[in-house]
């Protein structure tokens, strides 16, 4: 009887252990590390030679970019200083407002695909401001860094050129 006490206590040990030990390595793993809130430290564009641009979201860019443990993802940037619409009415801004609003802020949502091997994650757009992202998949390649997440693009064409985007974000507490 003892004996079989034991045995079923070893048991319920090395069970545990299991546990404990697969939540630590999955946590330790890029995948454990993605979910959760992320806050926009810097934004920043690079052409292809390596000189930094400016951002259209400015010198102190404000975001947030959220990844859960399904698979879910949204993302929000913005210029810490928007212009307000003189009327206070979202719809019947100027064309001037409007033009101002769409380019000091960026966001979309969907769901997201890690590939831990090229060290990618690819957001899966269902919806975006910028109308033309919208089903697409945004590829970024990542790395963390002590506390913070950087998000590099692949080569974009902004306006005439080619330029990398790299954003750094920390963990949102």
């Amino acid at each position: 009887m003892r004996l079989n006490r034991i045995r079923a206590v070893f048991a319920v040990a090395v069970c545990l252990a299991a546990a404990i030990l697969t939540a630590t390595a999955h946590a330790m793993s890029d995948e454990g590390r993605f979910p959760g809130a992320w806050r926009l430290v810097s934004a920043e564009y690079r052409t292809m030679d390596g000189s930094i641009i400016d951002s259209p979201w400015g010198p102190e860019p404000q975001g947030m970019i959220m990844y859960d443990s399904y698979g879910n993802m949204s993302a929000q940037l913005g210029h810490r200083e928007r212009a307000r619409f003189a009327g206070g009415d979202q719809l019947r801004g100027s064309p001037e407002e409007i033009k101002a609003a769409f380019e000091s802020f960026n966001a979309y949502w969907g769901r997201y695909k890690l590939d831990e091997q090229s060290r990618t994650v690819t957001h899966i757009v269902q919806q975006a401001m910028f109308p033309n992202w919208t089903g697409s998949k945004q590829v970024r390649y990542y790395k963390f860094e002590n506390n913070r997440l950087i998000l590099t693009t692949p080569p974009i064409r902004r306006g005439a050129q080619e330029v990398i985007g790299v954003l750094v974000w920390e963990r949102a507490h």
